[in-house]
């Protein structure tokens, strides 16, 4: 009986200390994007909202353009710019990290006709990124 007890303690502590280290491994990553995806994010937001094509290709990965045709793209768009101008946006937030160079962060950003819940995957390539999804949550783009 002791010896099964021991066994499960031992499994327990196992888990605790794998998500332990888990957690210490996305604290640190977070700390780290904190100086380079940040900033990142705060100087390509005002050139995506100027709801050009061009622009969105430019800073999109390779894979996330051959996911839509321009045509899509620019449909997606001229819907966007219903938001208007952006104005501001609040500090991003790190969501988390997937397969070792997806950074995921959610922000809200400030438009002229209303504000938008973002939340953008980046691809780390060598510290450089590329933004590999982009997502737009705003009542303003339903009136």
């Amino acid at each position: 009986m002791i010896k099964v007890l021991k066994i499960i303690g031992i499994i327990f502590l196992s888990i605790i200390l794998l998500f332990s280290g888990c957690a210490y491994y996305v604290y640190q990553k977070s700390a780290a994007y904190e100086t380079t995806a940040v900033p990142y994010i705060e100087e390509v937001m005002p050139k995506l909202s100027t709801w050009v094509l061009e622009v969105h290709r430019l800073h999109s990965t390779p894979e996330s353009n051959e996911t839509i045709s321009d045509e899509d793209l620019l449909k997606l768009l001229k819907w966007l710019s219903k938001l208007g101008g952006l104005n501001s946006i609040e500090k991003p937030q790190f969501k988390g990290v997937m397969n070792g160079n997806f950074i995921t962060y959610v922000f809200i950003a400030h438009y002229e006709n209303g504000d938008a819940g973002i939340t953008v995957q980046l691809e780390d390539d060598n510290g450089k990124f590329l933004i590999n999804q982009f997502h737009v949550e705003s009542m303003a783009l339903i009136e």
